[in-house]
């Protein structure tokens, strides 16, 4: 026998096995959390084309002159702008390293607020860290709502 054993009765294989239990348990969360992450949302709009903000589908009517939207739909994250009098729409996530652009009437450009990338109507790059263009999507308006499609280029 190698030493007395404590009062208690907890032997060494106990300990070992609840920190083991503890240090799995740990992992299993921290895995859970980042597969929660990546993993697509499941929110309202993320299966059809009709453009979805969290307060609801967006109202056309809603976007002015020079004005721009953030929502989701089956595309991903849509950003639908309104110039001179269309509605463009172009995928809202920046190509450099995935954060939300947004526009900015006083430039007429999208701009990403991370790293300063910055694109035309059109989605192409016009300066920054960013090399590829944002994608052009196809908008429409049915029944009073925004649909949004891929561009029939693409």
């Amino acid at each position: 026998m190698c030493g007395p054993r404590s009062s208690a009765g907890i032997s060494r294989r106990l300990v070992n096995a609840l920190l083991g239990a503890g240090l799995a348990g740990v992992v299993s969360g921290f895995a859970g959390a980042v597969l929660a992450y990546l993993w697509p949302s499941g929110r309202a709009g993320g299966g059809t084309d009709l453009l979805v903000a969290p307060s609801g589908p967006v109202d056309p009517a809603g976007i002015g002159p020079g004005e721009s939207v953030v929502g989701r739909c089956r595309a991903g994250k849509v950003l639908v702008i309104r110039s001179q009098g269309e509605l463009v729409g172009l995928t809202a996530t920046c190509t450099h390293l995935g954060c939300t652009v947004t526009w900015n009437a006083a430039s007429r450009q999208v701009e990403c607020p991370c790293h300063g990338a910055a694109f035309d109507l059109r989605g192409q790059v016009l300066g920054g860290p960013a090399r590829e263009p944002l994608a052009l999507l196809q908008v429409t308006v049915e029944q009073g709502a925004i649909q949004v499609r891929p561009s029939a280029g693409d």
